[in-house]
């Protein structure tokens, strides 16, 4: 047994010693125990310092301040040791990775980011700094690079998610021309079979991971398939897929269906908005009856304004058929009823700009302008004013097809269509002002086809209106034989539209329409107002244009020669205009004639033609299915 005074001779002895060696690790910069600080690290720091301070003068600042100044002390030492109190460096994390990929790649040192993320330690890489990476790659369209990439990126074991395929398709989507990517193209069969054995994997191990069972791939590779024209297998890729479940087709894979139809459609049409009547199957109709029965299945499934309009417009470009189904949609999802028919007491909710505009061209395609004219109405009557949402449904856009549908209705005789023009931009103009509507404001090319509606009915007084409300100049103020020129009116910026050549022309037109002397004079006051010399002078505008109105220029001024009523003032000055029309003339001749102009918007024996034979195909369809 030891003593109790042999336990504390041993203690004292113990601390000495601890003593004695703190004092040396001051000198020698060694860092104290932590333990040792904790128990006894005051009292000992305290008497230690004043031991220091008696063998080395004065304390200075660092020493000031007790043991917190004695560790910052210590600190720099800490790094200049031997090794065991060295900070660990800072490792670089896949975030900040992607960020100096993305800022190498927008500084265009593209090859430079890729051989640094090759060079990394895979410590510092993911799946994530590999997407972003090809992300660069396709944006900068180096499409092949970045399949290189996808390729080198699964070598060193990173597996492809959702978002890789998703970023890849969607990358290669933007190609247009694939006559010149054939390449490009059989990647995007390959990324399409890993992508389904991807979805294969994860519906095994992870059935619940609805982050990687989405169907982005797959609309991205329907538009390719479509752009590219690869339209058969556009639908194996919709019959290989689930119909029930998280993999079955959503709005977006049948949007891009009816857009790839579309496509297909348009590259039929030789120009203009004729439809054409497609020989093969009704591709479009075959996959709105394929949607129907997925809503049936999956009553998550939602109809959107978006995929509605796409599907109108493939529609309208079908046959006569594929036509007259588009209005049963039209009916049924928008609410929208033709004449005699059982009218709603509100407009759907997927009746917005972009179904309504798919409505109007789908009308106009068909040669129903009263169609165009009722649907337009029907809306223009049923808007609450107060409702911000509803002031956007009708915009420039849709006035262009209404005025669009009066001057064909003008072409088979009606004779209130320019009117009816008139009061389609005064209303425009009228809200417009009042709820601050740009997006309603009237175009000149919405301007030009109300001045065609009054060419086409011989209406001039109504073209000097209409052309009062696009260019602010106050044309009813023509006084015979007076040389005052007419006022403009100061209306707020972009109101007042310049004068052009289509402008001009359609006035002298519809004046010599009207055949009218008076109505011709007041012409030629507004083409002296408007320098028509320098309007057939601007080569910059359409050919068609200044040939029409140089012969309509010539034609004018031979009526009123013929008359023999001219000053000689007058007789001087369209003595050269006369001289400057002949020599446009010659150069613009074999011009060619403008959509708008040379389309035939149809007379009431074609319609009358189309509406029997789709009651042909209907009443065979009926007994077929009977027998």
């Amino acid at each position: 047994m030891i003593s109790s005074q042999g336990r504390r001779t041993a203690y004292n002895a113990t601390l000495g010693l601890k003593k004695n060696n703190w004092c040396r690790s001051l000198g020698s910069g060694i860092t104290i125990d932590s333990s040792l600080e904790r128990k006894q690290g005051p009292a000992i720091i305290r008497r230690s310092s004043e031991k220091h301070s008696t063998h080395q003068g004065p304390p200075s600042k660092g020493w000031s301040g007790g043991s917190s100044n004695l560790r910052s002390q210590a600190q720099p030492d800490k790094r200049q040791g031997n090794g065991e109190g060295e900070q660990k460096k800072r490792l670089l994390k896949p975030y900040d990775l992607s960020m100096q990929l993305k800022r190498m790649s927008s500084e265009g040192d593209l090859d430079g980011a890729i051989e640094r993320l090759k060079t990394t330690p895979r410590d510092a890489q993911n799946i994530a700094v590999w997407n972003t990476m090809i992300s660069e790659c396709l944006s900068a369209e180096r499409y092949q690079l970045s399949y290189e990439l996808f390729t080198d990126m699964k070598r060193r074991g990173f597996s492809p998610n959702s978002i890789t395929f998703s970023t890849m398709l969607s990358g290669i989507a933007f190609i247009k021309d694939w006559s010149k990517h054939s390449k490009q193209l059989q990647n995007s069969h390959s990324l399409y079979e890993y992508y389904l054995k991807h979805i294969g994997s994860v519906k095994f191990h992870e059935p619940d991971n609805s982050k990687e069972l989405s169907l982005q791939p797959l609309v991205a590779y329907i538009q390719i398939l479509g752009d590219a024209g690869d339209y058969h297998k556009i639908f194996d890729v919709y019959f290989a897929m689930d119909q029930e479940g998280p993999l079955a087709p959503d709005r977006f894979v049948f949007t891009a269906m009816f857009k790839a139809i579309s496509t297909r459609q348009k590259r039929s049409v030789t120009g203009g908005e004729a439809s054409t009547r497609n020989d093969a199957a009704s591709d479009a109709k075959h996959v709105w009856i394929q949607m129907e029965k997925v809503m049936q299945k999956n009553p998550d499934f939602h109809l959107d304004p978006g995929l509605i309009a796409t599907a109108i417009r493939a529609l309208t470009r079908g046959s006569p058929n594929d036509q007259i189904f588009a209005f049963v949609i039209i009916h049924d999802r928008l609410g929208l009823s033709k004449p005699g028919e059982d009218m709603p007491r509100r407009l759907s909710n997927n009746l917005n700009a972009w179904t309504l505009d798919a409505a109007l061209q789908l009308c106009n395609s068909m040669q129903k302008h009263r169609l165009t004219v009722h649907f337009t109405r029907q809306v223009m009557d049923k808007i609450n004013w107060d409702k911000i949402w509803m002031r956007y449904l009708i915009d420039s856009s849709h006035i262009h097809k209404l005025l669009r549908a009066y001057a064909g209705l003008a072409s088979l005789g009606s004779l209130n269509e320019s009117n009816e023009a008139l009061e389609a931009l005064e209303w425009s103009v009228q809200h417009d002002i009042i709820y601050h509507l740009p997006k309603l404001t009237p175009t000149a090319q919405s301007y030009h086809l109300a001045l065609m509606t009054c060419c086409r009915s011989a209406d001039w007084s109504t073209a000097v209106r209409v052309y009062e409300l696009m260019t602010g100049v106050e044309a009813s103020q023509f006084e015979l034989g007076g040389s005052r020129a007419p006022v403009v009116k100061k209306r707020s910026k972009g109101k007042n539209l310049p004068t052009d050549v289509e402008t001009m022309s359609f006035l002298l037109r519809t004046a010599l329409a009207a055949n009218n002397l008076t109505h011709i004079r007041h012409a030629m006051w507004l083409a002296d107002f408007a320098r028509v010399d320098a309007l057939l002078s601007d080569e910059k505008t359409t050919a068609f244009y200044r040939s029409k109105l140089a012969s309509t220029l010539m034609e004018a001024i031979k009526r009123l020669q013929e008359a023999g009523d001219l000053t000689r003032e007058q007789e001087k000055t369209w003595s050269s205009y006369r001289s400057l029309a002949r020599e446009v003339l010659k150069s613009t001749r074999g011009s060619p004639t403008p959509g708008v102009e040379e389309e035939r918007l149809g007379n009431t024996r074609t319609l009358v033609d189309m509406d029997n034979y789709v009651a042909f195909e209907m009443a065979s369809r009926s007994t077929k299915s009977r027998t």
